[in-house]
């Protein structure tokens, strides 16, 4: 750990809120994290998101105090890549942030930076700021970037409007394709007994009926949960099964579609897990990116740490010897 000028450890927070799972990693001047932290999801858009960020960043400093061990501390940057934090949401998730950091107390008072997801993401893999990003996790949006801000954007319009390719639309796709298949409009497929498989695993009791069993399913699930379904369409498709395959072919064409419609060249960003898990979308995806120089935000945490360290004036955190210590 280095100490600043004041004698005081100085850190960076940087916070990571997705559909799915959140994190929160803390870093000194170094770039040696001090802190990790693992929680669930919140959707920023939605009328009860829930605590999720409060309760990532009151933790994290009480991990970090117990850390350093009465050692003074202070935070001299905060950035935070809120999913739903685009023009739309932007208003509510900014207060939501503001209200956690002030909760926490921390040392330094410091102003958080709210970012979007895509953002951190980018943050989190690209040599500089300038390139592209294409994301396909719960929700799926591309961007160009500069000075790792984004000038242009496509599809990151909720799973109502698009997001299509992402693991929510691949979720929705397969959950509808096996109820036609049950409903006699379809075409056979395995994706009933994923169906099946899927429904009992996640407490839909049985009516007797498969077909209503999806019906429950989907109605008491949230877009977040609903995209749980995803991987069992792409081992699917992976396995040979035709239905499956249309759909993960769909999938891959509408997000190469995506980033094409903002995509002028130079390094581009693969983030969320349908573009980093193995199989059939990721591959066609990654066949069609070949000759470009590509690179992969395993951990956009890493990318949130890296830009509050800018903000601070710290030199460069570089993302690739970051995320290596996160590890």
């Amino acid at each position: 750990m280095i100490e600043g000028t004041t004698g005081m450890i100085e850190v960076v927070i940087g916070v990571d809120v997705g559909g799915t799972s959140s994190r929160v990693l803390v870093a000194g001047a170094d770039g040696q994290p001090l802190v990790r932290r693992r929680g669930p999801g919140a959707s920023f858009r939605s009328s009860a998101p829930g605590d999720a960020l409060g309760t990532l960043v009151r933790g994290a400093a009480a991990d970090l105090r117990a850390a350093l061990d009465g050692a003074p501390w202070r935070v001299v940057g905060v950035v935070a890549g809120l999913t739903g934090a685009g023009p739309a949401g932007r208003t509510r998730a900014r207060a939501l942030l503001d209200d956690a950091v002030a909760a926490a107390h921390l040392p330094g008072d410091p102003v958080p930076e709210l970012r979007s997801d895509p953002e951190i993401a980018f943050a989190a893999a690209a040599p500089s700021g300038e390139g592209s990003l294409l994301l396909a996790g719960t929700g799926a949006v591309a961007c160009r970037m500069a000075d790792f801000a984004p000038i242009a954007r496509s599809d990151g319009l909720g799973w109502l409007l698009g997001d299509v390719g992402s693991g929510v639309w691949l979720g929705l796709a397969g959950l509808r394709a096996a109820a036609a298949a049950l409903d006699g409009r379809g075409p056979v497929t395995r994706l009933v007994a994923a169906a099946a498989a899927h429904t009992s695993d996640h407490g839909a009791d049985g009516t007797g009926d498969p077909r209503q069993d999806i019906v429950r399913l989907v109605d008491m699930s949230t877009p977040a949960e609903l995209g749980r379904f995803a991987p069992a369409v792409t081992a699917a498709a992976a396995a040979g099964d035709e239905v499956a395959g249309r759909i993960a072919a769909e999938a891959a064409a509408a997000l190469l579609t995506t980033f094409g419609a903002v995509d002028r060249g130079g390094t581009v960003v693969l983030a969320g897990s349908v573009l980093l898990s193995p199989g059939p979308v990721r591959d066609t995806v990654r066949t069609a990116l070949a000759r470009r120089d590509v690179r992969e935000a395993a951990e956009p945490v890493v990318g949130a740490v890296a830009l509050a360290a800018r903000r601070a004036g710290w030199p460069p955190l570089g993302p690739g010897e970051l995320a290596g210590r996160a590890r």
